[in-house]
């Protein structure tokens, strides 16, 4: 492993335990968890942020009882010569109306560098509303300045996962991307979809996964083109 791959592996492997710390002792009641995970590629609405080189990540969310939550996950590449690529932060309010729908809103910043030299990288704030009734979950996602300044977009997804037995699970995706205003004359009112399947299997602390993704239109990046289409594996370690 080559200097600059250690050096984001031990930012990725560190950060999360001693933000679980600092979050524990601000609020003893609360939920902190977190998770460090090791994919194939590493995927998000049917773009590879990787390059389609394999990823370590590592999550850290707080919940509070009065409703309030936060996370942030940070994104290395283990590609030829490795780096982290940058984190995706979240921090919300989640309010449960009656017994079975849980309705909330926040806002979200993806600060994602191009995995390969000279690309644009994802980087832009969201603003979403969203609900969850019993294992059917939807967001609305809007963006002043997805991916540069002055161009804007919504998202909408809806996902759904349920247990077929014991330590398994089975979900699906699927996303729709709206340019409403573009730098680009000829996104605008462009449309891209992408959806999502995915299993995993539960070790105690431990998690093995495997998903199919896909979407629209091939995409271009790393200098060449690739199917949108792609079967990712991965695990990871929660704690």
């Amino acid at each position: 492993m080559v200097p600059s791959q250690r050096q984001f592996v031990r930012v990725l492997l560190y950060a999360c335990p001693a933000l679980m710390l600092a979050f524990g002792a601000a609020r003893a009641s609360a939920q902190v968890a977190g998770s460090v995970g090791l994919d194939s590629d590493y995927r998000l609405r049917g773009y590879s942020l990787t390059n389609g080189h394999p990823a370590l990540s590592a999550q850290i969310s707080y919940d509070d009882p009065s409703g309030f939550y936060l996370s942030a996950s940070g994104l290395g590449d283990l590609g030829d010569e490795g780096r982290f690529l940058g984190v995706i932060a979240d921090a919300g309010y989640a309010k449960r109306i009656g017994q079975h729908v849980t309705v909330d809103a926040g806002v979200l910043r993806s600060q994602i560098r191009s995995a390969y030299p000279n690309g644009l990288g994802y980087k832009y704030t969201e603003l979403y509303i969203g609900a969850y009734a019993g294992p059917i979950a939807g967001r609305l996602y809007y963006s002043p300045d997805y991916r540069t300044s002055g161009q804007s977009t919504l998202y909408g997804e809806l996902e759904a996962g349920f247990e077929p037995a014991r330590k398994w699970r089975l979900s699906g995706h699927v996303g729709l991307l709206t340019y409403l205003n573009s730098t680009r004359y000829w996104d605008s009112g462009e449309k891209h979809y992408d959806w999502r399947i995915s299993v995993a299997r539960q070790f105690g602390r431990f998690e093995v996964h495997s998903a199919l993704s896909g979407g629209g239109r091939r995409t271009y990046y790393g200098g060449r083109r690739h199917d949108k289409a792609a079967l990712t594996i991965g695990g990871s370690a929660s704690f």
